[in-house]
C-alpha cells in the first residue's frame, strides 16, 4: 500500500491515462447537462411572502410568531391548500391509495416550507413548476391562516356570548317571576317602597295624632308593612341584585358577539409573493459541477487502482 501512494507512480499513472480521464470528465458534463435540462427534470419557480403576527394572545410561553408559525402549518390548511389547486394533480398522487394523505403531505412538505426570520415574522417559501401557481399559493396560505384564525376566535367569543345569552334568560326569568309577586302585593297592600313608606307611615300617624285628625290611613299602611313589609323589602332587594347580575350578563354577551362577528388580521403582510422569472430548481451548474468533481476522481481512483493492481501481478 505504501507503493500505492507513491507521489511518482501517480502522477505517471495520470498523465499515461488522460485521454481516458478526459474522456470520462468531458461525458459526465454532457450527461450532467442533459439530465440537469427541462427533458429531465422540470424546472420549478419559487415565490415567498412574509406574515408578521398581530392580535394575538400569549397563552403559553410560545411567541406570538411561534404561535403564527404553528396554526399555518396545520393539516386543515395543507389539505385546504391541496384541495383549492388540485395539488394531487400537480404532484400525480392518487386520491384512491390508501397512503394518500402521507403522499400528499410528503410532497407539500417537500415543495413549501414556512420559517421563522430572525425580526418575529413568518416566511413562507413555495416552489412549483408554474409561477404564477406558486405565487397564488402563498397569497392563499395568508388568507387561510388569517380567516382560520378568525373562524377560531368567532367561535370562541361567540361561545361566550352564547352562555351568557343563556344565563341572562334565566335571570330575566327570575326577575320576570319576582315582579309578579311583588306587583301583587303592591295591589293588594299597597306597598311600593318599604323604607320611605316606614319613615311616611309614621311621621303621617304622628302628626295626624297631633292635630286630632285622621289615623285610620296610617294606621292601615303601617299594618300592612307589619304583615308584608319585611317579605316586600327583601324581594325589592333581591331584585335589585337580580337587575344587576342580569346588566353584566347582557354585558358579557355583548361583548361576545362583538368580538365574535368582527373581522381583524391575525398576520400582517410585509412581504407580498409575486410570479418569479427565474426558475430556482433544479441549479444546473451545480449538479454539473458536482457530477464533474465525482467523475474525475472516480476516474482518477480508478485508473490508479488499475496501474497498482497490474504492477503488483507482473511484479509476482
Amino acid at each position: 500500500m505504501e507503493n500505492f501512494f507513491n507521489n511518482e507512480r501517480i502522477f505517471k499513472s495520470l498523465w499515461k491515462w488522460k485521454t481516458h480521464i478526459l474522456i470520462a470528465v468531458a461525458a459526465a458534463i454532457v450527461l450532467s447537462v442533459i439530465i440537469s435540462s427541462p427533458l429531465f427534470i422540470k424546472p420549478k419557480y419559487k415565490s415567498s411572502g412574509k406574515l408578521y403576527p398581530v392580535n394575538f394572545q400569549v397563552y403559553s410561553e410560545e411567541s406570538e410568531s411561534e404561535q403564527l408559525l404553528e396554526n399555518i402549518r396545520s393539516v386543515d390548511i395543507k389539505f385546504r391548500l391541496i384541495d383549492a389547486f388540485e395539488l394531487y394533480k400537480v404532484y400525480k398522487v392518487n386520491r384512491q391509495d390508501p397512503l394518500y394523505k402521507t403522499y400528499i403531505l410528503d410532497k407539500f412538505n417537500k415543495n413549501i416550507s414556512f420559517k421563522k426570520t430572525e425580526f418575529e415574522s413568518v416566511e413562507i417559501k413555495v416552489l412549483d413548476e408554474n409561477p404564477q401557481r406558486a405565487s397564488d399559493m402563498v397569497d392563499s396560505l395568508m388568507l387561510y391562516f388569517n380567516q382560520m384564525l378568525q373562524y377560531q376566535h368567532s367561535v370562541k367569543y361567540l361561545e361566550v356570548a352564547e352562555i351568557a345569552a343563556h344565563d341572562l334568560e334565566k335571570k330575566n326569568k327570575e326577575i320576570d317571576s319576582l315582579t309578579i309577586i311583588m306587583n301583587e302585593l303592591r295591589s293588594q297592600y299597597g306597598l311600593l317602597d318599604y323604607e320611605t313608606q316606614v319613615e311616611g307611615a309614621t311621621t303621617g300617624l304622628m302628626e295626624a295624632a297631633a292635630k286630632s285628625g285622621n289615623t285610620k290611613p296610617a294606621k292601615e299602611l303601617i299594618e300592612s308593612l307589619k304583615a308584608k313589609g319585611g317579605e316586600f323589602q327583601r324581594m325589592q332587594n333581591q331584585l335589585q341584585e337580580f337587575e344587576r347580575v342580569a346588566d353584566s350578563l347582557k354585558v358579557q354577551q355583548d361583548w361576545g358577539i362583538s368580538h365574535g362577528t368582527k373581522k381583524i388580521s391575525y398576520g400582517i403582510v410585509v412581504e407580498n409573493p409575486f410570479p418569479a422569472d427565474k426558475k430556482s430548481y433544479p441549479v444546473r451548474w451545480l449538479i454539473v459541477f458536482l457530477s464533474t468533481i465525482a467523475t474525475l476522481f472516480a476516474a482518477m481512483v480508478s485508473v490508479l487502482l488499475i496501474d497498482f493492481i497490474r504492477e503488483r501481478n507482473s511484479a509476482e
